[in-house]
């Protein structure tokens, strides 16, 4: 892709949220992400295009809730970020935040511009990388989440692999998940993830590609009362430490054997804080299976042989749909499929 594709394509994302805020300005903002979501043609002739500047005074203001507040965080004085704000509700024709004597408040147009802004400037940021690298070679950023059972598995040849590739390349890895990640991901701190998704799990505002399964297995500690336990029924009545994203899963796990959601549940999004938890409280959980061997079973945590078989969890690369992603990011994923072989 050249620059000037590059640049056009920054210009109709940007177009694209101009043109919906419009719309839902006449419509009294009703299905809004429907509206962001359905093709739209570019303005004819926008009068004054989006500016980055203005995308992240906005960004700024938003956080900060406070004029003061921003324009200390931008090192500009409080009239600029005034002004720069009416200009930019000025080009996109609605009112984005409230001023009060308590500070600021984004009315509903401007939380529905916020949702997007992070998202824009990142796309910007990304298309100078590629500009950068098509121009140098080797430089760019990626910027990843991965599980722990990716950590321990495929990602250190990847990384190797990718190192050979691009030595300049600068990488930042992160072990966000859950929810966390996906928000990252939406708002394009994010690249990609490389995560467990669970049948059944998957949504349209992201693309999923996989790269291997691994099994599960239910956990507990050694001293855990229910140890010899050899059914799901048996543990019903348990705490369970489960992921916020997966709360869905478990709960057709347990309706698809007859069985009612057990009652008492601890959500944990940090896998070492679970082990943690699971090393010293009565707690049960479903894990990947490898790692019993790899971390749990140091920690005194024993997978149960239970009679019940659960399908196998899918590692898949979760990028946001219609997102393209880097040169440097593309070859970091190309890198982990190539680990498999």
């Amino acid at each position: 892709m050249t620059g000037r594709r590059l640049f056009a394509s920054i210009c109709l994302l940007i177009n694209k949220c101009y043109r919906v805020i419009r719309i839902n300005k006449r419509q009294n903002f009703h299905h809004f992400d429907q509206l962001l979501l359905s093709p739209v043609e570019p303005l004819a002739s926008p009068d004054s295009p989006v500016k980055p500047q203005q995308l992240k005074t906005f960004i700024t203001v938003a956080e900060c809730r406070s004029i003061r507040s921003a324009a200390r965080a931008l090192f500009v004085s409080q009239p600029a970020v005034t002004r720069t704000i009416r200009e930019l509700e000025l080009d996109l024709d609605v009112e984005l935040v409230l001023r009060s004597v308590n500070g600021v408040e984004l009315t509903q147009a401007g939380h529905a511009f916020y949702a997007r802004a992070n998202l824009l400037l990142e796309e910007m940021r990304r298309a100078r990388d590629e500009l950068s690298f098509l121009k140098a070679g080797g430089h760019g950023r990626v910027a990843a989440a991965v599980t722990t059972a990716v950590g321990l598995t495929v990602l250190p040849q990847a990384l190797q692999a990718f190192t050979d590739r691009m030595p300049q390349a600068h990488i930042r890895l992160t072990q966000d998940s859950g929810m966390a990640a996906h928000k990252k991901l939406q708002d394009g701190s994010l690249d990609f993830i490389v995560a467990n998704t669970i049948p059944g799990g998957a949504t349209d505002e992201f693309s999923y590609l996989p790269l291997f399964e691994m099994a599960l297995a239910v956990g507990v500690r050694a001293e855990h009362p229910c140890v010899n336990a050899r059914t799901l029924l048996e543990l019903q009545d348990q705490t369970w430490l489960v992921p916020s994203l997966d709360r869905d899963y478990h709960s057709r796990l347990f309706h698809s054997r007859g069985l009612a959601l057990p009652s008492r549940i601890l959500e944990c999004e940090s896998f070492d804080v679970a082990i943690h938890l699971m090393s010293r409280l009565d707690l049960v959980a479903i894990v990947t299976a490898n790692q019993f061997d790899e971390q749990l079973g140091s920690r005194g945590i024993r997978a149960l042989p239970l009679r019940e078989t659960f399908a196998p969890v899918q590692v898949c690369v979760v990028t946001l749909r219609n997102s393209r992603l880097t040169p440097a990011a593309q070859c970091l994923v190309e890198c982990l499929q190539a680990s498999l072989d």
